[in-house]
């Protein structure tokens, strides 16, 4: 069912990574991120965000709201941070499961028309803070700014 959210537990950064984490061109700034208690990866599906993205949209969207329902995540969903905009359809699918999770574009190319809380392209900046930052204002602990003290 779309719009509800199925798992509960501590708000979550989900990190769709375009590629694993060994092959991935900023594994350093998403291993940075990943050491954040609330922080987790999602490593690519077999087959390619880039074959995905070749499909027709309905499809690309149906293979990804599928996607979305057979996720095991330990807790909720707060943000979906994408790299690529091959990975549009599977944050949607996410955002629309998990209502109330915001999107971010985290890469180079963001995609046009996608409403993005937070479009940042970390490979040209390498600052974390506006993520830590947001990260913090919903409730996701990244063990940075005070997190880690008692609500």
């Amino acid at each position: 069912m779309i719009g509800r959210t199925p798992t509960g537990g501590p708000p979550l950064l989900v990190l769709l990574l375009p590629s694993r984490l060994e092959d991935f061109d900023q594994r350093e700034l998403a291993e940075r991120l990943l050491k954040a208690p609330g922080a987790l990866a999602v490593e690519p599906p077999r087959v390619s965000y880039q074959r995905l993205g070749g499909l027709p949209p309905a499809l690309a969207y149906s293979v990804a709201r599928r996607q979305a329902k057979r996720m095991k995540l330990p807790g909720t969903p707060a943000a979906i941070a994408l790299f690529d905009v091959h990975q549009v359809p599977l944050a949607v699918a996410l955002a629309m499961r998990h209502q109330g999770a915001e999107v971010w574009q985290l890469g180079p190319d963001p995609a046009e028309g996608l409403d993005s809380a937070l479009v940042l392209d970390l490979g040209a900046t390498g600052d974390l803070r506006p993520v830590w930052e947001r990260a913090e204002d919903l409730g996701i602990e990244s063990g940075r700014l005070g997190s880690e003290r008692i609500r």
